[in-house]
């Protein structure tokens, strides 16, 4: 297991295109947007978090700020075992219940709305969305 958590000949990639990090095996020439099935999640998780949102932190470039006529949108995506697709670049397979990514999400709903953090900062690390990397904006 690598120090990304991805397993041995997997690494991540930057798409140029989308702006987003993903998944590439050199030997097979595979790539794809969540990991591989193999993946350590906690690992990952952190190894993303450290190498592939420190610049997500800064203010936003001009193109990106808010100009009248303009709208901004931004989530947080927790899924679970029934979701269409129930693998996130979090998690190869996700396993957890309806009623468990509920009360994940009325967690982070309460951490938002008491100000201990924000939107943004918890869609880095939380989101099962690839948003996430853009501090859940859409």
């Amino acid at each position: 297991m690598q120090a990304t958590g991805l397993p041995a000949g997997w690494e991540v990639r930057h798409s140029n295109s989308k702006n987003l990090p993903y998944y590439f095996n050199p030997q097979t020439k595979e790539s794809r947007w969540e990991p591989p099935t193999e993946t350590d999640s906690e690992t990952l998780k952190h190894y993303m978090g450290q190498y592939h949102t420190a610049n997500l932190r800064n203010d936003a470039p001009a193109t990106q700020q808010n100009v009248e006529g303009n709208i901004r949108c931004a989530h947080l995506l927790v899924k679970h075992k029934d979701s269409r697709r129930p693998s996130s670049w979090r998690e190869a397979q996700i396993t957890r219940t309806k009623d468990e990514a509920m009360n994940i999400m009325k967690g982070h709903e309460s951490r938002i709305k008491s100000g201990s953090t924000s939107l943004g900062d918890l869609a880095v690390t939380e989101s099962d969305c690839p948003s996430a990397r853009k501090r859940g904006d859409l």
